[in-house]
């Protein structure tokens, strides 16, 4: 497209073009615009005859004003103005799911207390050993964590092979398990290890759900926010961006007082959340 010099108009939207334009428009164009600046999806989507039936405009104005903004009529106008439309559609999207994650991610900051770290952490340098458990989207927060523990002086941590314990286990041991929504597939487990209950591990439950099904199993749960279930939201990897900041929380806590471990009392025994 091209001014009346003959320059073409280069990076502009259908938006900038009729801004640029809007002073030599008529009436009836100045119309048209205030009506497209109101109604932009009607004008991108609908059919011509919809246009000018809904807006008492003819087909005729619509053409004037398309070739008035260089372009050939109103389906290329049409065209052109649907596809900036989609683009800045998913422009706000990204940007939109970069803010939910980022406010999950100072929602868990400050959901956690120093508390809570300090006792998980006691939790686990006291225990002969540390078995954590994850399946499907909470098995990368599992594995992260596993591996963390690795660089910790006396700390002996595994990794859970579907959902198999070790064959020998007594209430040294500390078990720590990361599920989402239910944890279906740890219910078998769970009620094998309380059948015995002088010589089971201590079990924690990490979860973003407050309300999880299987809570009453464990010695102490600790609920992250999430909003995978939030109405209309595109979010799919909340509950694993909650984990994975649960575990830069608890590693990081764990470096910084690996030279000076402070007494925390122990925490009372309860299935209730936190």
């Amino acid at each position: 497209m091209y001014n009346e010099s003959g320059k073409e108009f280069k990076n502009m939207t259908v938006i900038e073009l009729m801004d640029l334009k809007v002073s030599s428009f008529s009436k009836t164009d100045r119309r048209i615009y205030e009506q497209i600046k109101k109604f932009p999806h009607q004008f991108a989507y609908n059919s011509i005859s919809e246009i000018t039936e809904k807006g008492n405009l003819s087909k005729a104005a619509l053409s004037r004003f398309a070739k008035k903004l260089g372009f050939s009529g109103y389906m290329e106008f049409q065209y052109q103005f649907c596809q900036e439309l989609k683009e800045n559609s998913i422009s706000e999207n990204k940007v939109n799911n970069a803010d939910v994650y980022s406010g999950l991610l100072h929602e868990v900051v400050k959901t956690v207390t120093p508390e809570d770290l300090a006792f998980i952490a006691e939790k686990i340098r006291n225990s002969r050993r540390v078995v954590i458990f994850g399946t499907n989207l909470s098995r990368m927060a599992a594995e992260v964590l596993n591996i963390s523990l690795q660089f910790e002086t006396n700390v002996i941590s595994s990794l859970s092979q579907n959902d198999v314990p070790p064959v020998h286990f007594d209430s040294r041991d500390l078990y720590i398990f990361f599920s989402a929504i239910a944890g279906s597939s740890h219910q078998n487990l769970l009620k094998e290890l309380n059948r015995n209950d002088s010589g089971k591990p201590y079990l924690i439950l990490i979860t973003t759900n407050s309300k999880h099904p299987l809570r009453h199993h464990f010695d102490s749960v600790f609920a992250l926010p999430s909003v995978s279930l939030a109405a209309g939201s595109s979010i799919v990897f909340s509950d694993s961006f909650a984990f994975m900041m649960f575990n830069d929380l608890l590693v990081s806590y764990m470096k910084n007082t690996e030279r000076g471990i402070s007494e925390t009392p122990e925490k009372e025994n309860t299935a209730d959340m936190k």
